[in-house]
C-alpha cells in the first residue's frame, strides 16, 4: 500500500510539473534562463532525490540493539503500569493480599507451579514455571487484572538485561485474529505454527509502534525476533459475547492461536487472564491454555477484610461494627457481596469521603447493614450509586467547572450501552470486530451508525476543498474564470497530499497520519530530516524556469514545500532514541494530528500564497493543515461530535476532555491507546440502567450526613 501511495504522488507530482511547464514556458523570455542548465540541473535533482530515498531506507533497515531497546522499553512499562496500578487502587497503594490456588487442566500442564500463593509472591510463583505460561482466573472482581499489573511491575523491578519486558495488552483488540476454514476435514489455519506466529507478532508489533513513541516497526519486529517481549494478555473473557463461550467463539479462536505460537522448541511465554466460568467453559470443549499453569484467586476472607480495612482507613472504630458483623456471619449476602476486593475497596472508599468544609464523615459503615441491602445486588447497587456518585462530587471539571450528575451518568450511559451491545451481538464493521472494552475516541464512530459519520465527513472535506477554491479564485487576479486552472493545478495535488497521509474517507477505518511531533524527537529522524534538507538550494536553482518569480522568493518557497514534504515522508519513528515517551492518554493522538497541522498544512499554503497573494496562502495552509494534518482519524471524529448533539446517542462536544476527567475521577482507567471503564462490573451497570438524559440537577446525597434519605442507588 504505501508503494503504492508512493507512485501515486510521484504520478501527480509528475502531471502538476508538466502542465506548469507548458503553462510557464511561453512566458519564459529568451535569456532569462538556460534550457541545457535547467535541465542538468533537473536531473542533477532528481539523482540527489533518489539517492536520499536509497539512503532513507538504509536507515530504516539499519540494525538495531534490540537490548538496548529492551532497556528503554521497560522503564516506559514501568512508568505506564505504574499510573496504571494507581487508577486501579484508586489512588492508594494499599492492596489487599489475596491468594490464589492452582487448577491444573487435564494434561499438557507447565512444571514448577505450587499448589498455592499470593500476591505479594507472585513474581516468584511466575518465575518457577516451565515453560512461562501462566493463566490467572477468578471471579467478577477478583482481582484478575491488578494481580497481573503486580507480576509486571515485580518483574521489572528486578529485570535483568536480558530478561524480557511484560507487556499488557487488552485481548479485545486484536482485530486481526486469524479465523478458522469452514471446509469440513481441513485442518485450521491458526493451527500452523507460522500462521500463528505472524498473527501474534503482527498484534504485538502493531500495540508496540502505537504506543510508544521511538519504537518502530522494524525495531518491533527486533525485539519480538530476540524474545525479549512477554506479552501480559488481559481479558480472555471480553472476546466472548456470551457467560458460555463455544467452540466457534473468538476466545477459542485466540486460544488455539495462542496455543500454537512457539518461542524456538516450546510455547512462547505469555500470561492470561481470563474470567473462571469462562475459562471452565472452554475447557469443557477441549479447550485451554497448553502447557501453561492455572490459578484462581480467593474469595477475601472476614480476616482478610479487617487487616486490609485497618491498614487503608483513618478511623478503625467507625468499622468495628461492621467488621463485627462480617466475623459473626461469614455466609452472610453482606460477606459474599465484599468478598471481591473490588466490592471492598469501593466500600472504603465511598464511607470515608468527608465534608470539605466541616471534616464530617458523609456516611457511616453501619449504614451498609440495613435491612433495604439485605441481597448482594442490593449492595452492589448501593456501592456502584455511592461510587459514581462521589467521583462526582470529588473530581471538578476542567477549567474549574462541573459536570452535572445526570449528564456523567447519561454520557458514560452511551458509551457503556455501546460496549455491551458490541459484546452481545459480536458486531464487526469491515472485517474489524468492535470492542467491547476499549474507548478510542476517533474509532467511536459506529456508535451512531456506519453511514451517517462517513457522510458528514465526506461533507466537510468537499466543503473545505470548494472553500479554499473559491477563495483562492477571489482574491487572485485570475478571477472565476480561472476555475478550470485551480481544478487542474490544485485539487490533484490536495487530493495526492490527502491519500498520501492516511486521509481515505471512503475507507471504514482510515489510517492515522503519518506526520507528527512524536517523530521529530528521534534523533534519527531528526538526522534524516537534516540531510535531506541539504537538497533544497537544487530545488530553488530549477524552480524559476517552472514560475515566473525572483530566485530568492523561489528558494524560500522550495524550502517551505520541500520541508513540509520531507516532515510527511521521512519523519518516522527512529529506533535510536535515549528515552521512550508514552502516548498518556488516548487524546494525545488527536492533538499530536493538529499540531502536526501546522508542520504541514502552513508550508504548502506558503507555497500558494507566493504565488498568488500572502492572505490566501495563510488561510489555504490553515485549511490544508487541518485535512492534511488530522487525516481521516481526526476528521471521522469530528463527525462523530457533529452527529451526536443530541438524542439517544448524545456526547458531549469535548469528549476527549470529558473522557480525560473520567480517568481522572477514578470512573475510567487507560490501557495503551484506549480507555476503559473502571472495572466491568461499573460498565454493565451503567448500560442496565434505564436511560437518562443529561440535565442540570443537583448531585444527589452530596450534603448531609447520610444518603438513605435522598439517594437511592440503582
Amino acid at each position: 500500500m504505501q508503494r503504492g501511495v508512493a507512485w501515486f504522488w510521484v504520478l501527480v507530482c509528475a502531471v502538476a510539473l508538466g502542465l506548469a511547464a507548458v503553462w510557464g514556458l511561453p512566458a519564459v523570455k529568451r535569456g532569462d534562463a538556460d534550457p541545457v542548465g535547467a535541465w542538468v540541473g533537473l536531473a542533477g535533482l532528481m539523482v540527489a532525490g533518489w539517492s536520499g530515498w536509497m539512503s532513507w531506507r538504509a536507515l530504516r533497515h539499519q540494525e538495531r540493539d534490540a537490548v538496548a531497546m529492551a532497556g528503554l522499553l521497560a522503564r516506559a512499562v514501568l512508568q505506564a503500569e505504574s499510573r496504571a496500578r494507581a487508577q486501579l487502587l484508586g489512588q492508594d497503594s494499599t492492596t489487599i493480599d489475596v491468594r490464589f490456588g492452582a487448577r491444573p487442566a487435564t494434561t499438557r500442564n507447565a512444571a514448577g507451579a505450587a499448589e498455592e500463593g499470593r500476591l505479594s509472591e507472585v513474581a516468584s510463583y511466575y518465575q518457577r514455571l516451565r515453560p512461562g505460561r501462566l493463566v490467572i482466573t477468578g471471579g467478577p472482581g477478583a482481582g484478575k487484572t491488578v494481580l497481573a499489573v503486580e507480576l509486571i511491575l515485580a518483574l521489572l523491578e528486578n529485570r535483568k538485561p536480558e530478561d524480557p519486558v511484560p507487556v499488557r495488552l487488552s485481548l479485545t483488540s486484536w482485530t486481526t485474529l486469524p479465523a478458522s476454514p469452514r471446509a469440513v476435514g481441513r485442518v485450521a489455519a491458526n493451527r500452523d505454527p507460522g500462521v500463528a506466529a505472524h498473527a501474534v507478532r503482527a498484534w504485538i508489533c502493531r500495540h508496540l509502534v502505537d504506543t510508544y513513541a521511538g519504537i518502530s516497526p522494524t525495531t518491533a519486529a527486533a525485539l519480538m525476533d530476540a524474545g525479549l517481549i512477554l506479552p501480559v494478555l488481559d481479558g480472555l473473557d471480553e472476546m466472548a459475547a456470551e457467560d458460555t463461550p463455544g467452540y466457534g467463539s473468538p476466545a477459542r479462536q485466540a486460544l488455539s492461536v495462542l496455543n500454537a505460537f512457539q518461542q524456538g522448541r516450546s510455547k512462547a511465554p505469555m500470561v492470561l487472564t481470563c474470567r473462571s466460568e469462562q475459562y471452565e467453559a472452554l475447557a469443557a470443549v477441549q479447550v485451554w491454555a497448553q502447557d501453561a499453569a492455572r490459578i484462581e484467586i480467593t474469595q477475601v476472607s472476614p480476616a482478610q477484610a479487617r487487616q486490609f480495612v485497618h491498614e487503608r482507613v483513618e478511623s478503625t472504630a467507625r468499622w468495628e461494627c461492621l467488621l463485627d458483623a462480617l466475623d459473626r456471619a461469614p455466609s452472610s449476602a453482606l460477606v459474599r457481596a465484599l468478598s471481591t476486593p473490588w466490592r471492598l475497596t469501593m466500600a472504603v472508599t465511598t464511607y470515608e469521603q468527608r465534608d470539605a468544609a466541616t471534616g464530617e464523615y458523609l456516611r457511616e459503615p453501619e449504614d451498609l447493614l440495613t435491612p433495604a441491602l439485605g441481597t448482594d445486588h442490593a449492595v452492589r447497587d448501593h456501592l456502584l450509586g455511592l461510587f459514581l456518585q462521589d467521583a462526582i462530587t470529588r473530581r471538578r471539571a476542567p477549567r474549574g467547572g462541573t459536570y452535572a450528575p445526570g449528564q456523567v451518568r447519561a454520557w458514560l450511559g452511551v458509551l457503556a450501552t455501546y460496549l455491551r451491545s458490541n459484546t452481545l451481538t459480536g458486531r464487526t464493521v469491515a472485517g474489524r470486530p468492535l470492542s467491547g472494552t476499549d474507548l478510542v475516541p476517533h474509532e467511536l464512530w459506529p456508535l451512531i451508525g456506519t453511514r451517517r459519520p462517513r457522510m458528514v465527513e465526506a461533507a466537510l472535506v468537499a466543503v473545505t476543498l470548494s472553500g479554499v477554491c473559491t477563495l483562492g479564485m477571489w482574491v487572485s487576479d485570475w478571477g472565476f474564470a480561472s476555475a478550470p486552472v485551480f481544478v487542474v493545478l490544485i485539487l490533484p495535488v490536495f487530493i495526492a497530499l490527502l491519500r498520501g497521509n492516511g486521509h481515505h474517507w471512503i475507507q471504514a477505518w482510515p489510517e492515522r497520519p503519518r506526520i507528527g511531533p512524536r517523530q521529530l524527537r528521534a534523533p534519527q529522524a531528526q538526522r534524516r530530516t537534516a540531510v535531506l534538507l541539504a537538497f533544497v538550494p537544487l530545488v530553488g536553482l530549477g524552480y524559476p524556469l517552472l514560475v515566473k518569480v525572483q530566485p530568492g522568493m523561489a528558494l524560500g518557497i522550495s524550502f517551505c514545500l520541500l520541508f513540509g514534504f520531507l516532515v510527511w515522508l521521512v519523519a518516522r519513528p527512529g529506533g535510536s532514541v535515549d528515552t521512550l515517551d508514552i502516548m498518556d492518554s488516548p487524546r494525545t493522538a488527536v492533538r499530536a494530528e493538529l499540531i502536526a497541522a501546522l508542520l504541514f498544512g502552513l508550508p504548502v499554503g506558503v507555497l500558494y500564497g507566493a504565488m498568488v497573494r500572502p492572505v490566501f496562502g495563510l488561510l489555504a495552509g490553515a485549511a490544508i493543515g487541518l485535512l492534511c494534518g488530522l487525516g481521516g482519524t481526526g476528521t471521522r471524529y469530528i463527525a462523530l461530535l457533529v452527529c451526536t448533539r443530541r438524542g439517544r446517542h448524545a456526547l458531549p462536544w469535548r469528549l476527549r476532555r470529558f473522557l480525560h476527567w473520567a480517568t481522572e475521577a477514578g470512573l475510567l482507567r487507560v490501557a495503551g491507546t484506549a480507555y476503559q471503564f473502571r472495572h466491568r462490573e461499573l460498565q454493565d451497570w451503567l448500560a442496565a440502567a434505564p436511560p437518562t438524559t443529561p440535565d442540570d440537577t443537583p448531585c444527589p446525597g452530596s450534603t448531609g450526613r447520610s444518603p438513605r434519605s435522598s439517594f437511592t442507588a440503582g
